[in-house]
């Protein structure tokens, strides 16, 4: 059996390649880099130098090499190519076009959460040339989002008229649609919640909290980890109406997860939703803690392995007796990347699993406010995770031409301390 993967800079793409190499896959990587600037090429047993994007070429190298199987990391991009690849082979593939454009279009995938009953923000409909009859409607703070962007791209926090109108001309330079979004700005912490699907049904793999250092741009989430309070009104609120509307959707089968925050009003409300694994690496954590392999069941899927509703994990309905967390390093300027140092001490560090994945090499140009390194990790307690992230902290840097550290050091240990004390009152209950 020859499997064909869709580009190397997706992160899971190491972890999905040596699932299929354990299960004796013959494996194939393709894209347009260089070895030297995508090492993961020589992990599997061939590599091409076909774009992901020359879906022509790819189609017919496939067949001409009896490829059989394929699968990407959480490239957005290379999701699409997939799908288009399988459909004209007639392979495998988790998800389709009707199902994948709720992880794009943040309109639709609001609409049919309202529909199901699943709480979001009021949000408040502009034309593109807004009327102040329109205008007057809104009431502040709001936030504007481009219909079609994730990470936080293109959105911005208004007070004003005349904010509102600005942000909607920044959001449209971002997105291919002229569509904006402009919802009541809600304010709290955010979550997110992973679920694995068969048979249109869908289970709770895991609810996480996520945190952002202070002082740097809230879509910049240092800390994710399982250690989290508030799953059982996550379970009463949420739960039982996105598993609805994934049905509702068309996700089948596959994996996928929603983020979320929890107001100021002691309400939940969804924001938007992902087809796919996400990129914080929280599937490892879902391995070692929550017994649930996500790289597995995806190669399952593409490989014609089709799973039944009792093949599905049992929801979670308390928290894991481990504590799994995800620490990503972000920039605090740009630059090109002088030296990274650090990294081999971490690794010397048992007993906790540790991962780290990221292409960055020196050399590299990176931007503001972009992922560094995504470190994944776990451990007993939550003091244990805050020694392990104070370790990384005091070991690890990343300097750019100009000689500066420009690493995001996460600090806010006295949240998760207070999140964590929460958390476990809720388990002795």
């Amino acid at each position: 059996m020859k499997l064909l993967m869709l580009g190397t800079t997706g992160r899971g793409t190491k972890e999905l390649l040596l699932e299929a190499k354990r299960r004796g896959i013959y494996t194939i990587v393709t894209d347009n880099l260089s070895v030297e600037k995508a090492p993961l090429k020589l992990l599997a047993d061939e590599y091409w130098m076909i774009s992901t994007a020359d879906i022509d070429i790819l189609e017919e190298k496939c067949r001409e090499e009896g490829v059989v199987a394929i699968m990407n990391g959480i490239s957005t991009f290379n999701i699409s190519v997939c799908m288009e690849l399988c459909k004209r082979l007639n392979l495998p593939c988790y998800c389709t076009p009707e199902s994948w454009h709720y992880t794009i279009d943040k309109r639709q995938f609001k609409d049919l959460c309202i529909s199901c009953g699943v709480p979001v923000a009021k949000d408040y409909y502009l034309s593109k040339t807004p009327s102040e009859k329109e205008l007057s409607e809104i009431q502040y703070p709001v936030v504007v989002k481009a219909i079609d962007q994730s990470a936080n791209r293109g959105m911005s926090y208004c007070n004003s008229k005349e904010e509102v109108l600005a942000a909607c001309e920044y959001a449209r330079s971002y997105s291919a649609s002229d569509t904006v979004i402009v919802e009541r700005m809600l304010k709290g912490h955010e979550y997110t919640a992973w679920y694995a699907l068969a048979d249109g049904k869908a289970s709770l793999v895991n609810f996480g909290i996520m945190f952002e250092q202070a002082g740097y741009p809230s879509n910049c989430y240092s800390v994710t980890t399982t250690e989290t309070n508030k799953l059982d009104l996550y379970l009463k609120e949420i739960d039982p109406y996105i598993t609805t509307a994934f049905n509702k959707a068309g996700c089948k089968e596959g994996l996928a997860w929603i983020e979320m925050m929890l107001d100021d009003d002691g309400h939940f409300y969804v924001l938007e939703t992902g087809y796919r694994m996400s990129g914080d690496m929280m599937a490892l954590n879902h391995k070692n803690v929550c017994g649930f392999n996500t790289y597995a069941w995806l190669v399952d899927i593409a490989t014609g392995v089709k799973h039944s509703y009792s093949d599905l994990p049992d929801p979670e309905r308390k928290l894991p007796e481990r504590c799994g967390c995800t620490y990503i390093l972000w920039s605090k300027d740009g630059g090109k990347i002088s030296e990274i140092t650090g990294l081999d001490e971490i690794k010397k560090l048992e007993g906790i699993n540790l991962n780290i994945d990221g292409m960055l090499n020196v050399g590299d140009v990176v931007k503001k406010h972009q992922y560094l390194l995504v470190i994944t990790f776990d451990v007993a307690t939550e003091d244990e995770m805050i020694d392990v992230i104070k370790k990384i902290n005091a070991s690890v840097t990343v300097k750019n031409d100009t000689g500066a550290d420009i690493v995001i050091r996460f600090d806010g240990f006295e949240r998760l301390k207070a999140i964590a004390k929460e958390a476990n009152k809720l388990g002795e209950e």
